[in-house]
């Protein structure tokens, strides 16, 4: 599915506007949509009784770590989302379509990366539509959640995500951590959060995530030792979340 030049130029230039009518609807209408689209709250693990986890991964795609992820991802058969950035969609089209054509789900982390919480409402909206649109143009599929770039957020960008249909979902067990400087204590320390229901972060993109990918085998192992099943964020919640109010 291919959107036209002329709508993309059209919903970047309206984006202002949309933003506007969003932020001037009566409190009750946000409150229903918030309701629906869990917008002024932030998911952080899903709502289970199931052993299952969702592998999230964020900054993507890139070609040098990417590829590595999808090989270790394929040859356990566990599905995850990746919250990529439009700019590196349009970069590297194939992986996305790689991720897509492998059963891999993709989410929203903006166009360009920005730290959000600096810039104004009309370009929050313009990097979600945006990335929303390239993602659409470049896949033919069309994300369900979004995530915002270094955690960076406050009400009115929840809120203006969740009403343009896109829940936020932050995660419960980050792989990367200062505490831990090996790939081995970064498996350690994220079997040991497990959890029913966990939003596992890892990343794919922008820095040097080599040992997040050497962690990854170790990770996956360890979950499915204690009986956990990998699953895309989609079937984790599928309708129910736990979300946490901002």
């Amino acid at each position: 599915m291919q959107i036209s030049r002329r709508t993309f130029l059209l919903s970047t230039l309206l984006a202002p506007l949309a933003v506007l009518a969003i932020m001037s609807k009566p409190d009750s209408l946000l409150k229903s949509w918030s309701e629906l689209n869990y917008g002024g709250k932030v998911i952080y693990f899903g709502d289970s009784e199931e052993k299952v986890v969702a592998l999230t991964f964020d900054d993507g795609p890139d070609p040098r770590f990417t590829p590595q992820v999808l090989e270790i991802l394929t040859k356990y058969k566990v599905p995850a989302t990746f919250f990529v950035v439009g700019a590196q969609v349009e970069r590297h089209p194939d992986l996305v379509r790689e991720q897509v054509a492998l059963g891999h789900e993709l989410a929203n982390h903006t166009y360009s990366h920005p730290e959000l919480t600096k810039v104004a409402l009309p370009e929050v909206f313009a990097e979600i539509q945006k990335d929303q649109l390239t993602i659409l143009r470049f896949t033919g599929t069309s994300p369900s959640f979004f995530r915002p770039p270094k955690k960076l957020y406050n009400q009115d960008i929840i809120k203006l995500a969740g009403n343009l249909g896109l829940p936020t979902v932050l995660w419960t067990v980050c792989i990367e951590n200062h505490s831990v400087k090996t790939p081995e204590a970064m498996a350690r320390r994220v079997i040991g959060q497990a959890k029913k229901g966990g939003i596992i972060l890892g990343h794919d993109g922008r820095l040097d995530r080599q040992k997040t990918v050497d962690a990854l085998p170790a990770i996956i192992e360890g979950y499915q030792k204690k009986g956990y099943r990998f699953v895309t964020l989609s079937e984790l919640l599928n309708g129910k979340a736990s979300p946490k109010p901002l």
